[in-house]
């Protein structure tokens, strides 16, 4: 297998690197470094009223990662095939390799990068990269070309359309970064667009639109004083919706209509922006930091897989240390507002704040809490004196927990006590209470590798409609055999509930697992997990049984 991978990475790296190929090889050969492995497993799947079964009777997967290390040059591989690949957006089999040599990183097959938050946020892609970072040099870069999703056309499975259809889309882009990596500033460019041609049967679909996108962004980090650092990020973002309209010109950012190919502009484009920016101040045992964000509404980015847009918030934090490190103290604040441009029928404003504490008591004890309040009002934007609707809810979260800890050369012992409390007010009525408490206990014995956690939970829930209880137990035991080779491991946990006071059932959940190392390449794993659930309407009992292999080199 080494032999393999060593004939095969001299052939790839003579046209890679341009050096003889004869002196790579017998190089390689001399101070190659082959290390991975592969895994394998299998998982079956039973339940007892099979008209409530969400997943197949049998899973499988296979993984592998190899890492190839030659002098400086470093090459990861890795790889993960099952039994899910569909026509979806993106495909479940997966695989990439990422060579490293010096400070030079190429990206190949399936990857991700970041460039920023707002831009590309390391969504995935199929394709190739390169990271350039030389050690002692002032100009850093990014650069990537790839598939960011591929052309589903839907299929028909008994009159339904199954999977959502959408078309292949193509990226690219770059980033430079110029300073040192406390002081320095990027400018970033990215470009993605769909591909019309792509799919046929829904080309056409009024709901199903080809885009593009097109980033600019800055960024920087400052290290203004020892004290006081900066970190920023502006991003600007012209996207059309749906590249089948004719050519326009946008009104207020004509630019837009001159730098084609990059960008084509009708009526289903806009451009905005999102800005972030953080100011920390740092001394000795006090700390201060206050941050900034602001994305317009119809911001968005084909590089990143979820975004919110159209809210502004800002926000304070800050922390201390005191009475000799023992007490360390910690607080919030912010506020957050959408509607940015006045487009929606109501507007929100959320307010938060939060206060926590850690008390070193001494060596064994420790205790912390925590208090945070959610304040949120909505009201309409266009206010009329005869009807104005006006929406507030507050939300109070209080938590203490007291923890001991104690180990030596023989044993270990845990345990602790914690509370919860949390009250939700909408326009000033009382709408949900919860309570919630536990109590947990840990004891291992070192030498032996037996470990034994049990702890009890219970809380009850009160709304406006009726009061929930729960409470149930949890015991867990593990075990190591025969210096390690051989683990197992075993838990129960139940739950009992109450409705009103009313038995409503429970919930019981038995698990087990044992892991054999034949030897350093060889191992063996078995899971086994079983969970029954009753109440007034519901019996099932499901049960989950993997096997497994690891192989590794």
């Amino acid at each position: 297998m080494k032999l393999a991978f060593l004939i095969i990475f001299s052939c790839i790296s003579t046209s890679f690197f341009g050096q003889d190929s004869t002196s790579l090889f017998k190089k390689a050969k001399e101070n190659v470094k082959i290390s991975g492995g592969f895994s394998s497993v299998g998982t079956a799947y039973m339940i007892n009223d099979t008209s409530l079964s969400q997943r197949d009777p049998f899973f499988w997967q296979l993984g592998a990662n190899i890492n190839i290390k030659i002098g400086q040059v470093s090459i990861p591989f890795s790889a993960v095939m099952n039994q899910q690949e569909r026509n979806f957006t993106q495909p479940f089999n997966q695989y990439g390799l990422s060579p490293r040599y010096k400070g030079i990183t190429a990206h190949l097959g399936y990857r991700s990068l970041k460039f920023s938050d707002f831009s590309l946020s390391g969504n995935q892609f199929l394709g190739v990269g390169v990271e350039i970072a030389p050690k002692n040099s002032i100009v850093r870069g990014k650069a990537l070309y790839g598939r960011f999703s591929r052309a589903v056309d839907g299929y028909y499975t008994d009159g339904k359309v199954v999977g959502s259809p959408s078309f292949e889309r193509w990226g690219w882009g770059g980033m430079v970064e110029v300073g040192k990596p406390k002081n320095n500033i990027g400018v970033i460019l990215f470009r993605a667009t769909d591909d019309q041609s792509s799919i046929t049967s829904f080309a056409n679909d009024a709901t199903i639109k080809p885009g593009e996108n097109l980033i600019f962004g800055l960024t920087t980090k400052q290290k203004l004083s020892k004290q006081l650092s900066l970190k920023g990020e502006i991003d600007w973002s012209a996207f059309t919706k749906d590249l089948r309209l004719e050519p326009t010109v946008l009104e207020g950012f004509s630019y837009l209509n001159n730098v084609e190919p990059l960008f084509h502009a009708n009526a289903s484009s806009s451009f905005s922006k999102a800005i972030k920016a953080d100011l920390d101040y740092s001394k000795k045992k006090i700390k201060v930091g206050i941050g900034y964000r602001r994305i317009d509404p119809e911001y968005q980015t084909m590089g990143s897989v979820y975004l919110n847009n159209d809210f502004e918030d800002l926000q304070a934090k800050t922390s201390a240390r005191v009475l000799k490190n023992k007490l360390t103290l910690g607080g919030s604040a912010g506020f957050q507002r959408n509607n940015l441009d006045d487009s929606k029928a109501a507007e929100m404003i959320r307010l938060i704040s939060s206060l926590t504490a850690n008390y070193n008591i001494n060596k064994h004890f420790m205790i912390n809490g925590a208090f945070s309040n959610f304040n949120s009002q909505s009201h309409m934007a266009i206010v009329n004196t005869l009807d104005t609707m006006r929406y507030a809810q507050v939300t109070k979260n209080a938590n203490l927990q007291l923890i001991y800890a104690k180990a030596n050369d023989v044993r270990r012992i845990a345990a602790s006590l914690r509370g919860n409390f949390q009250n939700a007010k909408i326009n000033g009525i009382d709408n949900t209470t919860l309570y919630n408490g536990g109590l947990s206990f840990q004891y291992g014995l070192l030498k032996s590798g037996l470990n034994i956690v049990s702890g009890i939970n219970a809380s009850k829930n009160i709304t406006e409609s009726y009061d929930i209880i729960s409470v149930g137990p949890t015991l867990g035991v593990n075990k190591r055999f025969y210096t390690g080779k051989i683990n197992t491991a075993a838990s129960a946990s139940a739950l009992k509930t109450f409705l009103g006071g009313v038995d409503n059932g429970y919930v019981l959940n038995i698990k087990g697992m044992g892991t054999f190392k034949l030897n350093r390449h060889h191992a063996f794993n078995l899971i086994f997990s079983t969970i029954g659930k009753k109440n007034a309407t519901t019996d099932t009992q499901e049960t989950t049984i993997s096997l497994g292999y690891n192989y590794s080199f």
